[in-house]
C-alpha cells in the first residue's frame, strides 16, 4: 500500500481527501461554534469578533489544515528533507491536525503559521546559516502566533536550539531576535494605549502565562485515548528512528531537519498549557509528517536487494502498510 502511496500521485491526492473528509465528516454534521478567546488573544480575539458561523469555522479550519499541509510538503521538498513526489508530509500534518480539532481554534491556527516560523530557519544555500532579516522574521511570526495563543511564545525555545545549531552567538543576532519578538506587540501597544486599555493587557498576559495546577488533568479512559496514545508513540518511535540515522546525512540535511524538529521541544511546553487527555497533537503536527515521512520511506532505495532477503523485506514491508492503517485509524478515533 504504501509503495502504491508513494508512487501515484493520483492515488496519494484521493486518499487524502478521503481521509480528511472522514476526520472532519463528524464536525460538519454537528458543527461546533469556534474556541472561545482567552483572557489575552487580540488577533484571534478580533476573529472570534466576527461571529462566524458554527459550519463556517469547520469549514476554514478545514481549508486551512490542507493548505498548511500543502505548503508543508514544498517546504520539505524544497529543503531537499523528502522526495519531490511524495504527499506523504501533507498526509500526516493532516492526520495530526485534524485528529483532536474539532472547529476553528487558536491552536490550529498557530500549528499553521508555525509552517512560516520553521521556513525561516531552513537554509538554501553552502553557507551553514541563516540571515539576519530571517532572525527578524522566525522570531516576528513568534510573535504574531502569541497574538493568537499566548503561550506559544514556547517556540522561543525552539528558536534558541536552532541558533545553537547556527552559532548565532553575536549580539546583533540577539536584538534582531528581540526585534522581531517585540514588532507585532509594538504595534498592539500602540494600539491598546490609543484606547486607554494598555495597563488592562498586562495582568491579563500574566494570567494567561501562568500554567494551570497539573491537578486539573481530567483523565477518563476512552477509544479516543488509546487512538491518541497509538499516534503518540507512533511519533516517539519515528523520532528515534530519525535521531538513529541523523549522523548518516550531510550537514546541511542535518541543520535543516534539526529546524524541523525542534518544535517538539515547544509542544512539550505547551503541554503545560493544556493539561488535558486526550493530548492536542496540533503542536506536534510538522515534526511528526516529517519523522514519520522519514520513516515509513526508511529503506526504499534498497529493494533491489530484496531478492536476497526476500521475507525479510516483505515482512517489513506488510508491517509498515498495517502501521500506516492504524495510524489513519487512529487519528480518525481520536
Amino acid at each position: 500500500m504504501l509503495k502504491l502511496f508513494e508512487r501515484n500521485t493520483v492515488f496519494q491526492i484521493v486518499v487524502i481527501l478521503v481521509v480528511t473528509t472522514l476526520l472532519w465528516l463528524p464536525h460538519l454534521a454537528a458543527p461546533q461554534p469556534m474556541t472561545e478567546p482567552s483572557a489575552f488573544a487580540p488577533l484571534y480575539g478580533l476573529l472570534y469578533s466576527l461571529s462566524l458561523s458554527p459550519l463556517a469555522a469547520v469549514i476554514i479550519a478545514i481549508v486551512l489544515v490542507i493548505v498548511g499541509g500543502i505548503l508543508l510538503n514544498l517546504m520539505l521538498a524544497n529543503a531537499g528533507l523528502v522526495s519531490q513526489n511524495s504527499l506523504l508530509p501533507t498526509f500526516f500534518y493532516i492526520l495530526f491536525m485534524s485528529a483532536t480539532a474539532d472547529t476553528l481554534s487558536p491552536t490550529l491556527i498557530v500549528g499553521i503559521v508555525a509552517i512560516a516560523f520553521v521556513n525561516m530557519l531552513l537554509i538554501h544555500s553552502t553557507l551553514l546559516t541563516i540571515p539576519s532579516s530571517k532572525i527578524f522574521g522566525a522570531t516576528a511570526l513568534i510573535g504574531i502566533c502569541s497574538l493568537f495563543y499566548l503561550p506559544s511564545l514556547m517556540f522561543l525555545i525552539a528558536y534558541l536550539l536552532v541558533a545553537i545549531s547556527y552559532r548565532l552567538y553575536g549580539w546583533r543576532d540577539w536584538m534582531v531576535l528581540l526585534l522581531g519578538l517585540l514588532a507585532p506587540y509594538v504595534l498592539l501597544w500602540i494600539i491598546l494605549y490609543m484606547n486607554g486599555t494598555l495597563a488592562e493587557s498586562f495582568p491579563a498576559m500574566a494570567a494567561v502565562l501562568t500554567p494551570p495546577h497539573l491537578s486539573t488533568v481530567n483523565f477518563q479512559f476512552s477509544l479516543s485515548l488509546v487512538a491518541n496514545a497509538i499516534l503518540l508513540l507512533v511519533f516517539l518511535v519515528s523520532l528515534f528512528v530519525h535521531w538513529r540515522r541523523f549522523g548518516e546525512r550531510t550537514t546541511h540535511w542535518q541543520k535543516n531537519a534539526t529546524a524541523v524538529v525542534m518544535p517538539t521541544v515547544a509542544a512539550l511546553g505547551l503541554l503545560l498549557y493544556n493539561p488535558t487527555l486526550p493530548v492536542n497533537l496540533q503542536f506536534l503536527a510538522i515534526p511528526f509528517a516529517f519523522c514519520a515521512t522519514v520513516r515509513f520511506t526508511l529503506n526504499t532505495q534498497h529493494s533491489s536487494f530484496s531478492a536476497r532477503h526476500s521475507f525479510r523485506h516483505q515482512w517489513r514491508s506488510h508491517l509498515k502498510d498495517l502501521l500506516f492503517v492504524i495510524v489513519i485509524v487512529a487519528a480518525i478515533v481520536c
